[in-house]
């Protein structure tokens, strides 16, 4: 370890101890940057919940409607490899609401307060939340550079969060600094073999598939899911109960046509975890 690596870890250490957690939260979606950040921090939260006697626990929220079964798997065999060897306690949540009922009310939303995530991700997580002992810790993959949104959001790899319903937590986000690509991301990961269904996921089909249609995903990311298992019914819904033309013009692509059909002209707007 480097004297650099040295200063990073103890003033990560300092932090923590000033928070005095009761919970440690991480959220944890079976994705690269989830994945790469329980992999970063993991040996110091146990460490300090052994000295310090807090709880630690992973939080997956499928979404029903839209969370890929083998995504679930991934997650599942990730959570459970750490309970045994690390003692981290799993907790699995989904929403009482299916995705594709908000879909046909709403369509499909870019930017703060959009219904995927507070309906379905950001709900959950407030209610598991407030079963455990605060103050809270909450870890997650997020970084200033995976949007503009996260952009203004986040401003500092420790953060104490407000939330409108009146919790207040704190927020770490252990990817804040690191400037790597998802490739070298996915070969960090690919080292450790209890990260081999998340690795796998990303290598057949280029995503986690935590959510299978997202505003954010790129259509180069539809492309090689749809290239690995027929998505054309997605078009059909959406042709049907999208009002809007731009969203019923990009699931277009996943007509039953050849594939070269679909690398014709491809962007890579928006690309998300």
């Amino acid at each position: 370890m480097t004297r650099g690596e040295e200063h990073v870890k103890s003033w990560t250490e300092e932090q923590i101890r000033k928070i005095r957690p009761w919970s440690v939260v991480y959220l944890y979606s079976g994705g690269k940057d989830s994945s790469l950040a329980l992999l970063l921090t993991r040996d110091l939260v146990k460490k300090l919940s052994k000295e310090m006697k807090f709880g630690v626990y992973m939080l997956y929220v499928c979404i029903p409607g839209n969370t890929h079964p083998l995504n679930a798997f991934a997650a599942s065999a990730v959570m459970k490899w750490h309970e045994e060897k690390y003692g981290f306690k799993p907790i699995f949540a989904a929403a009482p609401k299916v995705f594709q009922e908000y879909m046909s009310k709403y369509g499909l939303q870019r930017g703060k307060g959009r219904w995927c995530y507070t309906e379905f991700k950001e709900k959950a997580f407030r209610e598991h939340e407030r079963r455990l002992p605060r103050p809270i810790l909450e870890i997650n993959g997020m970084s200033p550079r995976d949007s503009k949104n996260r952009e203004e959001m986040i401003d500092a790899e420790f953060q104490l969060v407000n939330t409108k319903s009146g919790m207040s937590f704190y927020a770490w986000h252990p990817l804040f600094s690191l400037n790597i690509s998802d490739e070298e991301k996915l070969k960090v990961l690919e080292s450790h073999e209890e990260f081999r269904p998340v690795v796998t996921l990303y290598k057949v089909f280029g995503d986690s598939l935590n959510c299978v249609v997202c505003p954010y995903k790129s259509p180069s990311k539809m492309v090689k899911h749809h290239g690995v298992e027929d998505l054309a019914v997605l078009y059909y819904f959406t042709k049907q109960y999208l009002r809007s033309d731009k969203w019923k013009k990009y699931f277009s692509r996943l007509l039953n046509v050849p594939l070269v059909y679909f690398f014709e002209g491809v962007d890579r707007e928006g690309e998300d975890d």
